[in-house]
């Protein structure tokens, strides 16, 4: 059962002080020291500087923050060199103490053919272990220990790309907010495979019908939590992103994020009530997913939205809208993780300063500026007219090296 988070009087420093990488994207070897506050990277476009915060978001989420497969994040020509391991590790510094947080990547494709070249490697199989200050862990006792808030351009497409990046998005936020819902999530995916492979033996005569009341129990019960989960988190982040969309865009325009199930969820006292509406909904379409061969609603069918004056961002917004709404929301992500947990997270711009105009530069910076880390990453070497005369450690990237400026 999913624990409940409450609001606490704000969050403690965190930062990472030190990470090193091990035949990671481009990165052959890299051991890097980090300071608190703000640290600006500069350097060419495909030099290393969004992998090297896709390795610290590694260590917050356990996967790629870009959605790659775990073998895309093994260094190309690793396999045919025969170094088939990629680490991911670092120390993190919190109120508790150092934490070590390490991510293995390692060669379980069974009996490869060491002939058989470039081809071969893009279907190679990948196993990820995780580790604690050296303890094995499961990915559920991993996730979240670091928090962290990472913008991207690309995020701007989130809005009008496709349900997945959106049920994704909320996900990683639930990760690092709702105690346990990383262990929910994949007990819903177990679910959801074996109710999916029973749907097509029952249409095509291999099992009985009746053999769907027990998954349809257990299906129900996880997707009534994970339901209720993200139905919070987005109500929580709604709270925190309008003002500042308010004081990003400068115009009366009225954000509003909502939650879209596959299924009318009602009035509900818990997770409890709302399993039960679950299961009757399954219960009801039954039939129809029988025919279909796979499960037609729940968590894994849902999306929410974000509309400006009722009027949907993703269909309808220009650009600079869904940049303006995308930036408060990210905002608000940090905000709600600082409010809502007991770290302040970790924040992470790659290469974001270079798609806003001056005054909205100034705005973020200005927001993110006391957080007890700041990493952000630029195409442009300097950036002046938005950090002023703040302390800044700079460093610079080359083809996967890094170096100190100052």
């Amino acid at each position: 059962m999913l624990t409940s988070y409450a609001i606490r009087p704000g969050g403690s420093p965190i930062h990472v002080r030190r990470i090193r990488l091990s035949n990671f994207r481009n990165y052959v070897g890299l051991d890097l020291c980090l300071d608190r506050g703000i640290t600006l990277i500069d350097g060419r476009n495909g030099h290393g500087k969004t992998n090297l915060l896709e390795a610290i978001y590694v260590m917050v989420i356990g996967r790629s923050s870009r959605g790659a497969a775990d073998r895309q994040l093994v260094r190309a020509g690793a396999f045919e060199d025969f170094l088939v391991h990629a680490q991911v590790s670092g120390e993190i510094v919190a109120s508790s103490g150092t934490v070590n947080l390490q991510v293995d990547f390692s060669d379980a494709t069974k009996n490869p053919d060491p002939l058989s070249g470039a081809k071969q490697s893009q279907s190679r199989r990948v196993q990820k272990t995780f580790r604690v200050n050296g303890v094995p862990k499961r990915s559920s006792d991993f996730v979240g220990i670091l928090k962290a808030v990472l913008f991207a351009a690309e995020d701007i497409d989130l809005l009008g790309g496709p349900p997945s990046a959106r049920r994704r998005y909320v996900d990683v936020l639930s990760t690092q907010l709702v105690p346990g819902y990383v262990k929910e999530a994949q007990e819903y995916q177990k679910v959801l495979t074996q109710r999916n492979h029973l749907l097509k033996s029952v249409r095509n005569h291999e099992a009985k019908e009746s053999e769907l009341e027990f998954w349809d129990v257990q299906l129900s019960i996880h997707a009534a939590r994970i339901m209720d989960a993200r139905l919070r988190v987005l109500r929580d982040l709604n709270i925190a992103a309008t003002p500042i969309h308010s004081d990003l865009s400068g115009l009366d325009e009225a954000l509003s994020l909502s939650y879209m199930p596959s299924l009318e969820m009602g009035d509900y006292e818990n997770a409890r009530d709302l399993s039960m509406t679950v299961l009757r909904e399954l219960r009801a379409i039954r039939h129809r997913e029988i025919g279909a061969g796979f499960c037609l609603i729940g968590p894994h069918r849902d999306d929410f939205s974000a509309e400006l004056d009722g009027m949907e961002v993703g269909s309808f917004a220009s650009r600079g809208q869904a940049r303006t709404v995308i930036l408060a929301m990210k905002l608000g992500e940090a905000q709600l993780i600082n409010d809502k947990t007991e770290e302040k997270p970790v924040v992470l711009l790659d290469d974001v300063m270079s798609e806003l105009d001056l005054g909205r530069r100034r705005h973020v910076f200005n927001r993110i500026r006391d957080y007890d880390q700041v990493v952000i990453t630029t195409a442009e070497a300097d950036l002046s007219d938005v950090i002023g005369s703040s302390a800044v450690r700079r460093m610079s990237i080359d083809s996967g090296r890094v170096t100190s400026i100052n």
